[in-house]
């Protein structure tokens, strides 16, 4: 009986770490989003993993984003599977750009974002975003 007892709290045990797991990193992918709205690069790039392939591509890219004027950003997880150690998720991501030059478009894109985190020394990492260029700065061309 004690042997079932205990294989019951372990299953148990597992079952919530999961549903940790899950909550965790769509903390996670909020303060991203968080962060873009609040004009904070390096609150965004804190979650990205330094030896994520496009880091470096990223990291230029965000503060430049950031630099054409007020961003909105919000998701919403359209699938999170995985377990405590890496996730997989797709992610519903709109961006909206309001230029800081009143006679630009505003720009709205809005996409699915496949993205994996991993967790490595007890804190979750973004190890992969696609596509990258959803992150862009947008191009004027206007007169």
């Amino acid at each position: 009986m004690r042997a079932i007892a205990l294989s019951a709290a372990v299953l148990v045990t597992a079952v919530f770490a999961r549903a940790d797991a899950h909550a965790d990193v769509i903390d996670v992918i909020a303060s991203m989003t968080a962060a873009l709205s609040d004009d904070n690069a390096a609150g965004f790039m804190k979650a990205v993993d330094k030896g994520m392939s496009g880091y470096d591509t990223l990291r230029g890219e965000i503060p430049a984003l950031l630099a054409q004027g007020n961003v909105v950003s919000s998701v919403q997880a359209l699938r999170n599977e995985g377990d405590d150690a890496r996730r997989s998720l797709q992610l519903d991501w709109y961006l909206e750009i309001r230029n800081l030059d009143e006679t630009a478009p505003v720009v709205r894109r809005r996409e699915v974002i496949r993205c994996t985190l991993e967790k490595h020394d007890g804190r979750w990492h973004v190890t992969s975003l696609d596509p990258l260029s959803f992150f862009e700065p947008e191009n004027y061309t206007h007169k």
